[in-house]
């Protein structure tokens, strides 16, 4: 291993080390009560050294997201690749349910961190997080909602077969995840009713798969633009 090599895993390690000591601090005093010095003397590393590495503790924070997203994204690569490759291919209730298990998991450990990184921004102007770390979340976070889209557009359980339509379906899925798990606390126990964590979420994608109407809905009504003054045209 060559001088570069060799400092650049230094670096990696000393990184990590850093941010397992904020993990730790974060989840000891909670964020807000955790200073900069809890994290140096947790690491056993002075301040000055933690800012050679991070730009504040909102940084540390964004990039504690960043690892529980590419883990996530890795995890949804797993599935998914495994519920293509074989001949026999599983339902698609089997499949969302296995993705809505693992984000469940993933939002154990990380899920604070991405609550955390949203209430940091209101009201403050000057968030010092690192540009390229929010790039990579970002980045990221649309890799495994491509990859769930991609699986919608090609598998035969679901009538979207156009992009938008798929990106859609993605999206709604998405947004019942993240508000899902608020309902739920660290050992799985629901906080407003008694579910269970893993019943909720067979009967939640059972509910998403089969709709929450007993009858077909009859078509939306169009809306068009008239002489400045908004019409509705109800369809027949």
């Amino acid at each position: 291993m060559g001088v570069r090599e060799r400092k650049a895993r230094e670096r990696e390690q000393r990184a990590n080390g850093i941010l397992e000591a904020a993990r730790h601090m974060f989840e000891t005093k909670g964020f807000l009560n955790t200073t900069l010095a809890d994290v140096a003397k947790e690491a056993e590393i002075s301040v000055g050294l933690i800012y050679r590495y991070f730009q504040s503790k909102e940084d540390i924070f964004a990039s504690l997201a960043l690892k529980g997203a590419e883990q996530f994204d890795k995890d949804i690569d797993s599935i998914l690749k495994k519920a293509q490759s074989g001949k026999k291919k599983p339902t698609a209730a089997f499949v969302l349910y296995e993705i809505a298990t693992t984000f469940f998991k993933f939002y154990k450990p990380y899920g604070e961190y991405f609550d955390m990184l949203i209430y940091s921004y209101k009201g403050l102007k000057h968030v010092q997080i690192h540009g390229a770390t929010l790039t990579r979340l970002m980045s990221v976070t649309l890799s495994s909602l491509d990859k769930l889209k991609n699986y919608i557009l090609i598998s035969p359980h679901f009538s979207a077969k156009e992009e938008d339509e798929a990106l859609r379906v993605v999206f709604v899925l998405w947004g019942i995840l993240l508000g899902s798990h608020l309902l739920f606390d660290s050992s799985g126990r629901g906080h407003l009713f008694a579910f269970r964590q893993d019943e909720f979420v067979q009967r939640m994608i059972d509910q998403i798969l089969v709709g929450i109407t007993a009858v077909p809905l009859e078509p939306p009504p169009k809306t068009s633009s008239r002489s400045g003054t908004r019409t509705t045209e109800l369809t027949q």
